[in-house]
């Protein structure tokens, strides 16, 4: 999929391999579409990176961030060589503005029920640590008793 000509383009990033495009938690000001290679997704959870998932050529990314406003969710990672081409948030507000304001609406509401689920799956991983972590004590604990008791 070509990038519609109505987008203007305000940076290009050519990444090597294992490169980041943009750190979680950084301020969102720009969104991206990838013009060719892959990227990877990752989210810091309980001090681990986690992969949400592989981007492809043809696709955005962080256009959650630039429609809903905030930080960016996520890091984005190089998996490949790759071209990645940036919208800032200003001239994405213009071509907006073309958009219906019942659509642009329904774009805010979509943005914002992401950025929930986000939370929603941090807080659902925080948890299934803290039970695989509470779960390996009580392991332990259960060890050392039967061992107490020979």
């Amino acid at each position: 999929m070509a990038l519609p000509a109505t987008c203007k383009i305000t940076r290009t990033h050519s990444l090597k391999k294992g490169d980041v495009l943009f750190y979680e938690g950084t301020p969102a000001n720009e969104m991206f579409y990838l013009e060719s290679g892959r990227l990877r997704i990752t989210k810091r959870i309980l001090n681990k990176n986690i992969k949400l998932g592989e981007l492809a050529q043809g696709e955005f990314l962080g256009e959650v961030a630039v429609i809903g406003g905030g930080t960016r969710s996520a890091t984005a990672h190089a998996s490949t060589d790759s071209t990645v081409l940036a919208l800032d948030r200003k001239h994405c507000s213009q071509c907006f503005t073309n958009i219906p304001s019942c659509v642009r609406m329904v774009m805010e509401a979509l943005a914002r029920r992401l950025r929930q689920a986000d939370e929603l799956v941090i807080k659902i991983a925080r948890i299934h640590e803290l039970i695989n972590d509470l779960a390996g004590k009580i392991q332990t604990l259960e060890s050392t008793l039967l061992e107490e008791e020979r």
